[in-house]
């Protein structure tokens, strides 16, 4: 093994020639490497997200559906969340925000 060592420490040429062209395959490849792992992680992003929105897209014509058919519970939970809106006769008692 030392004698090994050594002949590439005599012949210095073919050591250089191979740190020159790992070099030059860094250089090359290095950018297009670092930006296909980029474009990866940014596809699994993406894919997380589309799959996110489908999932709100459904839920938003499922609520369309019942709101086109006048579902009452569906109104008055709209009503009471969104407006503000009580029964005749109902104490609407409120609690300010922490």
């Amino acid at each position: 093994m030392k004698e090994f060592l050594r002949s590439i420490l005599k012949n210095k040429k073919p050591l250089l020639w191979g740190a020159a062209f790992v070099a030059v395959g860094l250089l090359l490849l290095g950018g297009n490497l670092i930006s296909l792992v980029h474009n990866k992680i940014e596809t699994h992003k993406l894919t997380r997200q589309n799959e996110l929105l489908d999932k709100e897209y459904e839920e938003l014509l499922h609520t369309q559906e019942q709101l086109e058919q006048q579902d009452p519970a569906l109104l008055e939970k709209i009503a009471r969340t969104k407006y503000n809106l009580a029964k005749p006769g109902e104490i609407e008692i409120r609690f300010p925000a922490p």
